[in-house]
């Protein structure tokens, strides 16, 4: 495991996340019983059997900020058990790593975990190695200035012919993003950068000459306004920050921002997210349309809550 990633000013996103995914702080369950359905949607939009054809067996894969590794662990019944996919993975925090690495088991074989960003990654990631790099909600937290370093250390990575990204984020319009801004322009002294969005990311990847394709998933976050803790929960972890719940509702702008997403006795937060597919410019036309192959032709809706 490598040294933690260098200070980052106190406001920044990526400070943040180090004080909050912690154990003790973090509440991993409950922030899963609301968005796990996003995971599964996503599982869903894939074509498996593409990205790992079974006349191979040996892989390389690097997942990009790991969290708690939820969507290996999701992920692996729905994959052969024949295959061995050499995992390794970098997070900025070692609660993180470790907790991923407990959640990594066959086909998963966990190699290597990073305490770094990806960024920060050009000793420890390959050029050339990795059949698949994910980043699965993960790169919110990438400083505006530091986006066009971190995809182009991705993009080095990816083997140049059958490499692949696999990338997930919010888009501009979503919950997440919005009440994070709302939130510190109120509730902080300085107020971070905004969380980074999927537009962003697709911008920058093909300023750096890499092709992608995108999907979009409808995702929305149901809470009952009767779960109070559950809420509390779910707005910590959006902005990463353990503020309690009655001190958000003193804030009048807060206030009326949740209020607005209230329906009958429901909370909807909207979370339209891209997933998007890319590949290094190396993979040619050829690379690019490969990727239509890996999207699955049906996306289920989202599940009634």
């Amino acid at each position: 495991m490598s040294s933690p990633p260098a200070p980052s000013p106190p406001n920044s996103n990526l400070q943040r996340s180090l004080q909050y995914y912690q154990k003790g702080v973090l509440q991993p369950e409950a922030w899963f019983q609301i968005v796990e359905q996003d995971y599964t949607q996503l599982i869903a939009a894939i074509n498996w059997e593409e990205l790992f054809p079974h006349d191979r067996k040996e892989f390389q894969v690097v997942d990009i900020g790991c969290g708690t590794g939820r969507f290996p662990h999701m992920l692996r019944s729905h994959l052969s058990p024949t295959l061995r996919i050499h995992y390794d993975y970098l997070d900025p925090s070692a609660y993180c790593l470790t907790t991923c690495q407990k959640a990594l088991t066959p086909p998963f074989l966990a190699r290597y975990g990073w305490q770094t960003t990806l960024e920060h990654s050009q000793k420890m990631l390959t050029p050339g190695l990795y059949d698949l790099a994910w980043a699965i909600q993960s790169l919110y937290c990438l400083e505006p200035a530091n986006v066009r370093t971190a995809l182009t250390r991705l993009i080095q990575a990816l083997h140049p012919s059958r490499g692949t990204a696999c990338l997930v984020l919010a888009k501009r319009e979503a919950f997440f993003p919005q009440i994070h801004q709302i939130f510190f322009e109120h509730c902080a002294e300085q107020t971070p950068p905004p969380y980074l969005s999927a537009e962003s990311v697709v911008a920058a990847l093909g300023e750096l000459g890499a092709m992608s394709v995108i999907r979009e998933l409808p995702c929305t976050h149901s809470i009952s306004i009767r779960e109070d803790r559950l809420l509390e929960q779910y707005l910590q972890q959006s902005v990463m920050d353990t503020l309690p719940l009655p001190k958000w509702r003193q804030h009048p702008r807060l206030r009326a921002f949740l209020e607005s997403h209230r329906q009958d006795d429901i909370y909807q937060f909207p979370n339209p997210y891209w997933l998007i597919l890319s590949v290094p410019p190396s993979a040619g036309a050829a690379g690019k349309q490969r990727l239509h192959t890996y999207l699955s032709s049906v996306t289920p809706s989202p599940r009634a809550k």
